[in-house]
Formats: structure tokens, sequence, C-alpha cells
């Protein structure tokens, strides 16, 4: 009996307590990703924008270029093209205008006559007036190979000349037409935030340092050219001078066919224009690594302006461009043929 008595108790024990006498489940413990918070990834994009105008006087073309983020030109569109409406010609020929409430002009040198600088928060947009002469007789064709110029230098690609053509609205003037343009690139990038965030060693120090912008263009430049700023359009830049006398020498990826660019630069050193049986007399075939281009030299009165494009690189053509004080450039021509040769282009490098 009293071994019974002992145990009857302990069963008590066990149903009283809810559980009985079974061994303790085992506690699990999950290890769960700690998920990134939305506030700390973000994208942000970048819009860039150009409002370009062009118009004609006696073989003269007069163009009004404005280069900026968007959010700041898009405030003062309506006033520029109100402004573009204001301009007109003198009995001499000269271009006139009135400018808005705040506006400042500076008078410019070379193919830019002048430099206006917009009111604004902020550092001052400033719009580019230059002239160059009409190269083409056809306007429609010299407008759509300055459009795909401009689109180059917002690494746009280029549009079929009917898809140009639509670009322009036609703006009535005092007594001539402006034929006015707007075009928009926009870059996106992601950035992360927050304490635990590492530095973004992808960042490279300023390009300028070498000249050029190895992502897009390699090469070998003679030692006497000095590295210059790579901004904009620009993949690579080098300046010399000598005696007095300077060059710049840029690689740029931009549209248009070698004729329309030639007699481009042709018209920034006053000279006329080639035909394509002249121009095909007076280049040379040029090799960049697998690429084939054109070289010509272009010898002005006073500058001259070496040139090669290669038209298949890729992503449309790069064109390759000393110009200078015209003693100076005539001796480092042979260095620059070297470089010409010494270039491959992105994204292959071939």
């Amino acid at each position: 009996m009293r071994h019974l008595s002992f145990l009857i108790p302990l069963s008590l024990i066990c149903m009283t307590s809810g559980s009985g006498c079974r061994e303790p489940d085992q506690i699990t413990r999950y290890r769960v990703p700690k998920q990134k918070s939305a506030s700390n990834s973000r994208t942000t994009s970048t819009t860039q924008e150009m409002l370009v105008a062009a118009t004609e006087k006696g073989g003269e073309v007069y163009f009004f270029k404005l280069v900026g983020p968007s959010s700041r030109i898009a405030p003062v569109r309506s006033e520029v093209k109100r402004f573009l409406q204001t301009v007109q010609f003198s009995s001499d020929g000269r271009p006139t205008w009135q400018l808005p409430d705040g506006w400042s002009e500076t008078k410019g040198t070379g193919m830019r006559i002048a430099t206006l600088s917009l009111d604004g928060k902020g550092p001052p947009l400033e719009m580019a007036v230059s002239t160059l002469r009409q190269i083409n007789p056809d306007w429609n064709a010299y407008l759509s190979s300055n459009l795909n110029r401009w689109r180059g230098q917002l690494g746009l690609p280029p549009l079929s000349p009917e898809m140009a053509a639509d670009a322009f609205e036609k703006l009535d003037a005092q007594n001539n037409t402006i034929y006015f343009t707007r075009l928009n690139a926009t870059s996106a990038s992601s950035s992360t935030s927050g304490n635990n965030t590492l530095p973004d060693r992808s960042r490279r120090p300023s390009r300028s340092l070498s000249g050029f912008d190895p992502t897009a263009v390699r090469g070998t430049p003679p030692p006497d050219w000095k590295p210059a700023p790579v901004t904009g359009m620009r993949k690579a830049c080098f300046r010399m001078q000598a005696d007095g006398q300077a060059i710049e020498v840029t690689v740029i990826p931009a549209g248009g066919d070698l004729l329309a660019n030639v007699n481009r630069w042709r018209g920034q050193l006053k000279l006329d224009p080639l035909d394509q049986r002249q121009l095909t007399d007076s280049s040379r075939n040029v090799n960049a690594g697998k690429l084939s281009g054109k070289y010509i030299a272009i010898p002005g009165a006073s500058e001259t302006i070496l040139a090669a494009i290669f038209p298949d690189a890729g992503r449309g053509s790069w064109f390759v461009k000393l110009r200078g004080d015209a003693k100076l450039a005539n001796s480092q021509q042979e260095a620059f043929k070297s470089f010409v040769s010494s270039l491959r282009f992105g994204p292959v490098f071939q």
C-alpha cells in the first residue's frame, strides 16, 4: 500500500499539469534574411536637354543653342521661343534681337558671335549664338545633318532624313523663319544610402588626367601633346603649343556623312564646299585597328584642319579632328596620322 499511495499523487501531478508526462517539445530557431528597406535603395535619373534654333540669311546660317539639365531649362522654354521670334536682320545682313529682362549678352569670337546668359536661380544658363556658311544647297538635308550632329552630342542615335525633317518647328520671326527643335537624353543610375553603405569605388578621378574617356576610346598620343578636359561629346582631347601657335585634337562620336562634315569644317575656315568627286580625290584611306576610314587635310588661310572619320564603329561614326594654327598643324600631320592609327573605339576596342 505504501508503494501505491506514492504512485497516485504522481499520476495526479501529470494530469493536472495539462501536458502529461511527455518529453518537452524542442524549440526550433530559423534565421530569416533581413529585408532591405525600400528607402535604402533608389534610382536617380538625369535628363539633359538641348534647345536649338537655326535661321539663314545671305548664305550664312545662324545657330542658337542652349544646353543644360531639363529641370533648369523647363521654366525658360517659352521665354526662349519668344526671344527667338524677335530675331531679325539689319540692312547689312547682321542679326539683331531683343533680350528678355534679366538676360545679358557677351560678345563672342570666331564662329561664336555672342553668348547670352539667362536669368535664373543657380549658375546662369548660357545660350551660344554661332554662325556657319550654308554648305549644302538642300536646306532640309543641311538641317538633318546638323540635327544628327546635335543628337550625337547627347548620345542619341541619328534619325532618318524623313524623321529629321519632322523634328523642327517653324517659328515666324520679324523677317525670317526660325527652325526650332528640342532634344532630350535621360540617363539613370542607382544609388544606396544608409549607415552600412559602402563607398562607391567605381568612381574614377577626372578622366581629363589622361586625355581619354577610357570607356569609349583608347590610343597613344605623341609625348608633346598634353591631355585636355574630356567633357560632353568629347571622348578624347589633347592640346599642343609651340612658337606662339596652338592646336587642339578631339575624338567625337557623331552623325552625318563624310561630305557633309567635311564641308561643315571647310565652312569653319571660310572655304567653299566640295562636291563628292572633289572629296574622293582629296581624301585618303586610313585604318584604326580593324576599322577603315578616310583622312583629309583642309588647309585654310590661317588655320588648318586635319580629320579622319570612321563610319562603321559600332555605335555610329567617330570623328578625329585636329584644328589649329596652320604652320603648327601642318608640322603635326604625321603625328596626327600615327595617333589616328593607334585609336581603338569602344565597346570592342579592336
